[in-house]
């Protein structure tokens, strides 16, 4: 089933009232919003595990810390997967808001006639893959047209004693002293690798 079906039917996406799209907007947001917020709340618990981990006297103690910094890796992981679904919908919801806030003007184009005879499922496919501006309406809207499929939100699977393995790795440079709490979370979850990347690309 189709994301526009599930909130509105089995209707052309073009015949869906500007006043439900905006709507379903809204509910998105919310949503997005607080999945962020979850997420936020899972890279301090890791930071604060590993704080405790700081103080752990035995193996025992550490592989129990370990673990739960495991599953709540894996929750995160879950979540952003769910973040990238939801954005893919708002993306989906926002580029049928614009078409349809400019539909007096393409219903006097062929633009107009080639959105039609997509089906419904090709249709949605192509508004999830490009965010139209306002602006640049009529040009964004023919490299819609044109467009070929993308893979989103795509997951990272780990070997399981490999995983656990590099937490207890990184217990021990925080009992050692080589990390900050802070800088293990980030490297476990790997919000580290995401920062590095971003500060390479803006040297460029």
């Amino acid at each position: 089933m189709s994301v526009l079906s599930r909130f509105f039917g089995r209707k052309n996406p073009l015949d869906i009232p500007l006043p439900k799209l905006r709507e379903s907007r809204i509910k998105l947001e919310y949503q997005i919003e607080k999945v962020e917020k979850e997420i936020a709340s899972i890279d301090q618990e890791i930071a604060r595990l590993f704080e405790r981990a700081k103080m752990a006297r035995t193996k025992s103690e550490e592989l129990t810390i370990a673990t739960k910094i495991k599953t709540l890796n894996r929750r995160k992981q879950n979540l952003q997967k769910t973040h990238a679904q939801l954005n893919k919908q708002l993306m989906l919801i926002s580029n049928l808001m614009i078409i349809k806030e400019n539909e007096t003007l393409l219903k006097d184009t062929p633009t107009w006639n080639l959105l039609r005879n997509m089906s419904p499922e090709e249709l949605e496919e192509r508004l999830t893959e490009l965010q139209l501006d306002a602006q640049n309406f009529n040009e964004n809207l023919n490299q819609m047209l044109g467009m070929t499929d993308q893979t989103i939100g795509a997951g990272v699977e780990f070997e399981e004693d490999e995983e656990l393995a590099e937490i207890m790795r990184t217990i021990h440079a925080v009992k050692e002293g080589e990390l900050e709490p802070e800088v293990a979370a980030e490297k476990v979850t790997g919000e580290e690798r995401e920062k590095k990347k971003e500060e390479w690309i803006e040297e460029f």
